[in-house]
């Protein structure tokens, strides 16, 4: 012949030379991707935050352990490839490049399970701007509807499930809403506003959550702290008497007036009982009132201490006082656990109450908080929940659908749980919700955040949706 040509190897020879190509190709694609998730995650995601202080993102560790992995086996592999002239094939080559996009999309999806679930924007409203009314709190729109409302000094506001304004309804010309009711059953609210003649408050307006109509209202003088809303009733304290009306008609059921020298702290409603927390020349003693009849059933001095007592719930009738949960029986008899967590009643995170169960943040050695599940039946500490590193619990509130806890916590990141109501247990692992503007107060409702801050520079109301890419 006129040249001296090298043998073709054989079939098998070549198509194991074609896939250690192609196997190195795939090495070296997720080996490339990794190195630059690891970039993103360290240059972008921690701009703020320190490694030392807790603030690695999610799967680091991991990710860079698999970066080096996958680019050491990818270097064996052309290091292999090289020697078996693979690489040289036009075959081999294609097959190096499309097995390698192939690879893409597994490692991808390791990255997505090395970092576990997250969450991101969806839709926001516009902030108020520093010129707004103070935040009072939030109600849902009820279980049939995806409503959530807001209420401000200047009125309440209902917004529809993707975020946009749908009623409103503002506050007396000159005055203020100074006062919202914790809860809105039977799809009602309370709100207590003051006119212009008047210090807070001299108006009861009950507002139908749903619609934004005013179901009623009721000038009633000198309205102390805010009203309740329980079973049928709303309930409101004065400064010298306890008043109800129907929840839903405005109709006055009963006046129940105060002792002489009594000075009313707190009101609950509930559908057998009210409860007062007051102070009189006792003390503090917390009063359990007769909700058809408004006559004083018992009474109960609460512990002193350094936090004022709190009424947790009127059904069951359960109160804090000097760091220890109480339960009273019908005949206002108190049932505690000695060994119980302490509760503090000055927290900024509101209680949850749910069904027969107190869920509150109670503090750890000073370092953290935890959250704490107790009995309202029999006032037992049911358990404890802490939460890796994040020491601080930001929100609580109850999943309608899946019945489990939700919980924001606020470390290096705000972590978002799903816990089991009965054991504490989280359902899977927590979501980080990244890039959230998240003030110091603020209300869930499912993927809907309410802002309470009062300085107008956040949004009032956004939704969240997993995120999308990296």
């Amino acid at each position: 012949m006129g040249g001296i040509m090298d043998a073709q190897p054989p079939l098998g020879q070549r198509f194991g030379h074609y896939t250690v190509v192609a196997a190195a190709g795939a090495f070296s694609a997720v080996a490339v991707l990794y190195i630059i998730l690891c970039l993103k995650l360290t240059v972008v995601d921690m701009s703020d935050v320190v490694c030392a202080s807790g603030g690695c993102p999610r799967g680091l560790g991991l990710l860079v352990l698999w970066s080096l992995i996958a680019g050491l086996v990818a270097s064996g592999l052309w290091w292999t490839a090289v020697k078996g002239r693979g690489h040289r094939s036009g075959v081999g080559r294609t097959a190096a490049v499309t097995v390698a996009l192939v690879a893409l999309w597994p490692g991808w999806l390791g990255f997505s399970w090395l970092r576990g679930p997250h969450m991101d924007v969806f839709s926001y409203q516009v902030p108020d701007g520093p010129g707004a009314d103070k935040p009072l709190g939030s109600w849902p729109g009820g279980p049939d509807s995806r409503f959530v409302i807001r209420v401000r000094a200047d009125g309440a506001t209902g917004y529809d499930g993707e975020g946009r304004r749908g009623w409103s309804i503002p506050a007396p010309a000159g005055g203020a809403v100074c006062a919202m009711s914790g809860d809105a059953p039977s799809a009602t609210g309370l709100l207590t506003m003051t006119t212009a003649e008047s210090t807070c408050g001299n108006r009861l307006v009950a507002v139908d959550v749903t619609s934004g109509k005013q179901r009623w209202t009721k000038d009633i003088q000198k309205i102390v702290r805010k009203p309740s809303a329980g079973g049928s009733l709303a309930v409101t304290a004065t400064t010298d008497a306890v008043l109800a009306h129907d929840l839903v008609t405005g109709a006055e059921l009963w006046r129940s007036p105060l002792p002489a020298g009594t000075a009313a702290m707190e009101v609950a409603a509930g559908p057998d009982k009210v409860l007062l927390m007051a102070r009189t020349d006792k003390g503090t003693e917390l009063f359990a009132l007769d909700s058809r009849t408004g006559a004083v059933s018992w009474r109960f001095p609460m512990p002193a201490g350094y936090e004022s007592p709190r009424i947790v719930s009127a059904a069951p009738a359960a109160a804090v006082g000097d760091g220890q949960l109480l339960v009273f029986d019908d005949a206002g008899r108190p049932r505690s656990e000695s060994q119980a967590p302490y509760v503090p009643t000055t927290g900024a995170v509101a209680w949850l109450v749910t069904g027969d169960v107190l869920y509150a943040a109670t503090p750890e050695r000073e370092k953290r908080e935890v959250l704490t599940a107790f009995s309202l039946k029999d006032g037992r500490h049911l358990w404890t929940r802490a939460f890796e590193d994040d020491w601080r619990i930001h929100a609580l509130a109850s999943e309608d659908r899946s019945g489990r806890i939700a919980v924001v916590t606020e470390g290096a990141y705000p972590h978002l749980w799903h816990l089991d109501p009965h054991t504490g247990k989280p359902g899977g692992e927590s979501t980080i919700l990244r890039g959230l503007r998240l003030g110091e107060s603020f209300a869930v409702y499912g993927r809907t955040f309410v802002n309470l801050d009062d300085d107008g520079r956040l949004p009032p109301i956004f939704d969240v949706a997993p995120t999308i890419g990296w």
